[in-house]
């Protein structure tokens, strides 16, 4: 019998947690709105998901600075999957405790859901999708409004599949202070009715969407000093 029969979920017997870099300033950087920049893979998100031998059709990595968040995602298109056929928005939730607290299980004024749509085309320019702040399920307090003006996410089409490209603004993030809270949780759920869904890890019937203590723990690397 395999350990996920016996288990349900064998990630449940991990503290799951990984690094995230810091991104240089740099000309591509200069203005991170416009979604002009790359992350590497130093800034890959480890795939987690393999341990409750979940789906995986797409790779993320993720980074910072003092100006916020980066998101980078690959995202494999079947082969099958046709650019005129059928609704093939993709869908993306990313859930972030800027001071990660893994003792408690209802959302607080630090735990943000963002929502990113997008949807895909056969153009070779990056399209901006709608992003928006949602709300977490039984949440004991919210943080703060962000306006979708101020939450930049679009994609882009490869011959694999995607790019997505998400910003997120330091002033978007309610108690985000990296230099002094060096802990945060992170979570994220990508659905699309073409490719199906996949979860950054445990599995999709985890309450992720209301308890953030499963979310898994990003280590900020601080910069090297000059």
């Amino acid at each position: 019998m395999k350990l996920s029969e016996l288990l349900g979920d064998p990630s449940w017997l991990f503290d799951i947690g990984f690094p995230i870099a810091f991104v240089n300033d740099s000309k591509s950087f200069a203005k991170p709105d416009r979604l002009e920049w790359e992350l590497d893979d130093s800034f890959r998100i480890p795939p987690f998901s393999s341990l409750a031998d979940e789906k995986r059709f797409a790779e993320f990595s993720i980074g910072w600075n003092d100006n916020g968040l980066f998101l980078h995602g690959s995202i494999r298109r079947p082969e099958s999957d046709s650019l005129s056929r059928g609704n093939r928005t993709i869908h993306m939730s990313l859930y972030i405790d800027t001071r990660w607290s893994p003792g408690v299980h209802r959302g607080t004024t630090y735990c943000h859901r963002f929502d990113f749509i997008c949807e895909p085309t056969d153009s070779s320019e990056i399209l901006k999708g709608h992003g928006e702040l949602g709300a977490m399920q039984r949440a004991r307090a919210n943080p703060e409004a962000v306006h979708p003006k101020d939450i930049s996410v679009g994609l882009l089409a490869r011959s694999f599949g995607y790019e997505l490209k998400a910003f997120l603004r330091a002033d978007t993030l309610t108690g985000f202070d990296p230099r002094e809270f060096q802990e945060i949780g992170l979570f994220y759920v990508l659905q699309s009715q073409t490719l199906g869904s996949q979860c950054m890890a445990r599995s999709k019937n985890s309450p992720y969407f209301e308890d953030p203590s499963v979310w898994c723990r990003g280590k900020i690397i601080q910069p090297l000093a000059p």
